[in-house]
């Protein structure tokens, strides 16, 4: 079975919840990782949907064409960053808007796929399906079926459905255990559980018929990125730089041990 590989392109800065306005105040680092990622990825002639903040589109467009120009899918990460139950609706189709606008100018096409920063399409965002498929958007990846601090859904379906007219979810991968739904598949999970947990999800659900959805992030490639300690929350800090030197090393054994594609194979019309 085709699994199905994301990354979350933003900068390390940008991972820890840190305002905009303070962006400047750090070294963009975001082509360390992000090479990393791509010749990984080269090396096993694997393609991935990357989601793409807006303002990386414009400030860095070199980076973005690099993608498109290795074979690999374009979507939207929105325009800053900022989660979605932070926004008016009225700010979230301008950002939206934005963002599709920055990533076309880069790649001449058209973006089919979104994933909310921070996965913060939330039971508080109810509005936020009819704005996406509004703009053009036809899936989503950021319903992710989990309790967390910061996001989640726990009583959403785990696997593709339907979020809105013409707007289809792909949640993030989670196993079923006891109840609850475990989060495995991608990031911070990725590097606290021992690699044979993670494969033995995806084995699970490839056995139950269901792809895996997984994610990383370019700066969790660069483990020498600084270490901000007072500037962040204690627990943003602590699964941000969790164990990053493993990153490496756990998407090198998923690209030997699976196979992979972008989302926008899965979700293309028939």
């Amino acid at each position: 079975m085709r699994n199905l590989l994301t990354f979350d392109v933003e900068d390390w800065f940008q991972g820890l919840e840190l305002a905009p306005a303070r962006w400047r105040e750090f070294a963009p680092r975001l082509e360390i990782g992000l090479t990393v990622i791509l010749d990984l990825l080269a090396q096993y002639d694997v393609r991935a949907t990357f989601f793409v903040l807006g303002v990386v589109a414009q400030e860095q467009p070199a980076l973005v064409a690099r993608i498109a120009g290795a074979g690999h899918e374009i979507a939207t990460h929105g325009w800053d960053h900022t989660p979605i139950y932070r926004q008016t609706p009225a700010r979230f189709s301008a950002d939206l808007e934005h963002s599709l606008a920055a990533l076309a100018a880069v790649t001449g096409q058209p973006v089919r796929g979104h994933r909310a920063p921070f996965f913060s399409l939330t039971a508080a965002t109810p509005w936020a399906p009819e704005l996406l498929a509004a703009a053009g958007i036809a899936y989503d990846s950021s319903v992710f079926p989990v309790h967390n601090h910061r996001y989640g859904i726990p009583g959403s379906p785990r696997f593709a459905h339907w979020l809105a007219p013409g707007l289809r979810e792909y949640p993030l991968s989670t196993l079923r255990v006891g109840g609850l739904n475990i989060p495995f598949s991608g990031g911070f999970y990725a590097r606290f559980w021992p690699y044979a947990l993670v494969r033995a999800g995806i084995r699970t659900l490839n056995r139950q018929g269901q792809p895996a959805i997984v994610y990383f992030h370019p700066w969790e490639f660069d483990p020498d990125h600084p270490v901000l300690r007072g500037d962040a929350r204690w627990l943003a800090r602590r699964t941000h730089y969790h164990r990053l030197g493993c990153t490496r090393g756990v998407l090198a054994a998923l690209l030997r041990d699976f196979s992979w594609g972008p989302l926008g194979e899965v979700t293309a019309p028939a």
